[in-house]
C-alpha cells in the first residue's frame, strides 16, 4: 500500500506497486488492468495521481492503451525497443536474434522549414535522408528514418547501411559522440506504420526522437526518428 508519510511523491509508490504486479506475474501481459476509479477506490488517491503513474509506465513500455477499451500490460521484463543508448542491432545480437535492416529510400533532401526546426538546424542545407524498416525473426520491429548532414553522404556510403549504423560512425568512422539529446512520445499509429509495422490502428507506438552532437559541432550532426509497436514486448525477444 501507499505510505503517505514517505518522501517519496504518491505517484511514483503506486508506479512501483503496479510494475510489481506486472513483474510477479499478477498481472499478465495482454491482460486488461483496473479502471482509473477502481486504482483510485483500491489506494484512496485522485485521478491525477493514477493517470501519472500510468503515463510513466505507457512511456517505459510497460502499459499500452487501446481506445475506449483501458489500458493492458505489454511486458514484464526490461526494455527491449530503448535499452540501448546508441544501437539496437547489438542489443539483438546479444539476445541472438538475427536482425535485418531493409532499406527503403536514400537520396539526398533539402529540408523545409518544420523539418528544419526538427533536425535543430539554423539554416537549410542539403541533408542525407536514409529510410530504413527493421526486422526480428522476420517480425516488422520498427520504422527508422535517420537524417544526415550532407558531408557524410560519401563517407557513409562507403560502407554497408544494411548494417548497424551505430558501429559504421563509432567503429569505422570514429567519430566522438558529444552529447545525445532524445525523447520517447507513445501515440497512435499512422496509417502507413499500421501497413509497414503490421500493426491494428488501435496499438500504440512509442516515437523515438534522437539528436547526436559530435565534437566540432554546435549543430546536431544526426537526427534519428524511430518507431516501434507498444505490444512488440509480447513478442518472445528475452
Amino acid at each position: 500500500m501507499l505510505d503517505r508519510r514517505k518522501h517519496i511523491p504518491l505517484y511514483i509508490q503506486l508506479k512501483e506497486e503496479i510494475l510489481d504486479k506486472i513483474k510477479e506475474g499478477e498481472w499478465k501481459v495482454d491482460s486488461k488492468i483496473p479502471s482509473e476509479k477502481a486504482l483510485m477506490d483500491e489506494y484512496d488517491i485522485g485521478r491525477a495521481t493514477v493517470r501519472e503513474a500510468i503515463s510513466l509506465l505507457e512511456n517505459e513500455g510497460y502499459l499500452y492503451k487501446k481506445r475506449g477499451i483501458g489500458t493492458f500490460v505489454a511486458r514484464k521484463q526490461p526494455s527491449l525497443g530503448f535499452e540501448p543508448l546508441i544501437s539496437l542491432t547489438y542489443s539483438l545480437k546479444a539476445r541472438g536474434i538475427y536482425a535485418v535492416n531493409d532499406i527503403e529510400e536514400k537520396k539526398i533532401i533539402i529540408p523545409n522549414k518544420k523539418l528544419l526546426n526538427t533536425l535543430k538546424w539554423k539554416k537549410s542545407k542539403p541533408c542525407f535522408y536514409l529510410k530504413r524498416l527493421r526486422y526480428a525473426e522476420d517480425v516488422p520491429l520498427a520504422v527508422e528514418e535517420s537524417y544526415f548532414t550532407d558531408d557524410f553522404e560519401s563517407r557513409l556510403n562507403n560502407y554497408d547501411l544494411t548494417d548497424s549504423l551505430s558501429k559504421i560512425i563509432l567503429e569505422d568512422l570514429k567519430i566522438t559522440i558529444k552529447m545525445v539529446e532524445q525523447i520517447i512520445i507513445p501515440r497512435m499509429p499512422t496509417e502507413e506504420e499500421q501497413h509497414k509495422l503490421r500493426i491494428s490502428e488501435d496499438t500504440q507506438v512509442l516515437n523515438m526522437q534522437r539528436w547526436i552532437y559530435i565534437e566540432g559541432r554546435e549543430e546536431p550532426f544526426y537526427y534519428l526518428n524511430f518507431i516501434i509497436p507498444s505490444n512488440i514486448y509480447s513478442f518472445s525477444m528475452y
